[in-house]
């Protein structure tokens, strides 16, 4: 469920449309002739398309489960969500660029009009998901976080919210694509990132004056550091300056009274990121299909359909068979993608994965690592609705 390399250069094409930073916003319309786009409003997003039902349910599924983690994560420095967010989803690239989107790029959040655009295509993609996720953060911090981000801190978390992972009812973070840690350590080794304090240092205009693939991995990587290093220990101190930032005070103040100096912070980071083992979140990928699959069986045994093995799973799938409630819709491309991420972890990893069924209970999905690691995905029915999915450990509450 990772995107390919080439949707980093998307956003390098993309990037100028945010060049000005948290200016005075002008409430405005992009350049769009409406009547070829239908109007849906959902819980958070007004999407304006021209994709098919399905496609624009599956939008507004993904982008209203994707606000909630934007809250979510940023609860700590963060306000309200008190507007619901423009949204265009083109099917073809010209009328895209006919709004005012940039050749060559798969998406956009216009800050002159708060407006995020991006371009379906003939499918809708884990790229294309990928850029509106990435995108899709710069028009929440505006709306909800306010005062004027370190370019750094906004791309980098935009990143941190790209490499997000779908599960139908939210999303999986803090995941780390395998080929981009090897680049990511490259590119440290080679001494080709900017030092910590010039990047820290870098103006809007400056970012998107020279727009280079290294400055959004270093970002991200950046980002992740602070989020996930040493069991979160950095953690506290980002949102405190990220809030401190938002209160404007400035953000060299804000680091050093939170974070510390930037040279210590350099080394660690370095360190952090050289240390770190290959494919260091299966973790959290594991997690993400589990979480994925039960979400499906769950709604398939709320329908009366209960699977009792991965190949009645598979066979169902194939041929579009697996219920699906309609108030629990959920789009059957991600369970489709969800297999082949089993299949793939299977191969490369030596993973395990069954559906199980205890005699007078419900089924679960049970995901068994190469080095014995379990993960359960067990759910919970109500009046004949999916209640709960949950994904635990499950070496200590073998079934």
């Amino acid at each position: 469920m990772t995107f390919r390399m080439t949707a980093i250069f998307v956003l390098l094409l993309c990037a100028t449309a945010f060049a000005q930073g948290q200016r005075r916003i002008k409430q405005s319309e992009p350049k769009v002739e409406s009547a070829k786009l239908a109007t849906h409003e959902g819980k958070y997003y007004v999407i304006h398309t021209d994709l098919s039902r399905d496609e624009v349910r599956e939008a507004d599924l993904r982008m209203s489960k994707m606000a909630e983690e934007y809250h979510e994560r940023t609860k700590d420095f963060a306000g309200e969500i008190r507007e619901k967010f423009p949204f265009y989803l083109f099917r073809n690239e010209a009328d895209f660029i006919a709004a005012g989107g940039k050749p060559g790029s798969a998406g956009v959040y216009m800050n002159d009009t708060r407006t995020l655009m991006a371009i379906a295509g003939e499918a809708l993609t884990a790229d294309t998901w990928h850029t509106v996720q990435h995108e899709g953060f710069h028009q929440f911090a505006v709306a909800v976080i306010g005062g004027e981000l370190p370019i750094w801190v906004n791309e980098g978390l935009a990143e941190y919210f790209g490499e997000a992972v779908f599960t139908g009812d939210g999303f999986v973070v803090g995941v780390i694509p395998e080929w981009r840690r090897e680049r990511i350590v490259k590119t440290i080794r080679a001494r080709k990132f900017l030092p910590i304090r010039q990047i820290m240092l870098l103006t809007h205009p400056e970012w998107n004056a020279d727009l280079r693939l290294e400055n959004y991995d270093q970002a991200w990587s950046m980002v992740h550091f602070l989020i996930h290093a040493e069991e979160g220990k950095y953690r506290n101190g980002f949102a405190k300056f990220i809030r401190a930032v938002g209160a404007e005070q400035p953000w060299e103040k804000a680091w050093l009274a939170h974070i510390g100096p930037a040279d210590g912070f350099e080394q660690r980071w370095r360190d952090y990121w050289l240390k770190l083992p290959s494919d260091p979140t299966n973790d959290l990928l594991a997690q993400a299909t589990v979480k994925t699959l039960t979400n499906f069986v769950a709604r398939a045994a709320s329908q009366g359909q209960r699977f009792t093995s991965m190949k009645e799973l598979v066979a169902a799938a194939k041929t579009g068979e697996v219920k699906v409630p309609e108030k629990d819709w959920l789009p059957p491309g991600l369970l489709v993608a969800a297999l082949l991420d089993v299949q793939r972890m299977m191969q490369e990893n030596g993973d395990r994965f069954t559906i199980e069924t205890p005699p007078g209970k419900l089924p679960h999905v049970r995901h068994v690592a190469k080095d014995g690691t379990e993960l359960v995905g067990r759910f919970t029915l109500r009046a004949g609705r999916v209640n709960d999915v949950v994904v635990v450990s499950g070496n200590k509450n073998r079934s």
